[in-house]
């Protein structure tokens, strides 16, 4: 995952035999909020989600997707300024 806080955009890149995903998108300071995103498969196996929506403060995102092999996961830390 990369996140480009000055467009405001997390970038990530799943493999083409994804079947399902999800982001959570959890604020880790202040009050605490969740928000969760479907990753839906596409032609293109690069996905861009904006994060302009968030509050600002400090969140953790977390990335869970799946194959016909099995279930993966990732996580990053990002500041929304």
């Amino acid at each position: 995952m990369t996140f480009e806080p000055a467009s405001q955009l997390l970038a990530f890149v799943l493999p083409m035999s994804f079947l399902k995903g999800d982001l959570l998108f959890r604020r880790i300071n202040n009050e605490p909020e969740e928000i969760r995103l479907p990753v839906k498969p596409t032609a293109k196996p690069r996905h861009v989600v904006s994060t302009a929506q968030l509050a600002k403060g400090l969140w953790r995102v977390y990335l869970n997707w799946s194959d016909s092999r099995g279930q993966y996961h990732d996580e990053k830390e990002i500041q929304i300024t």
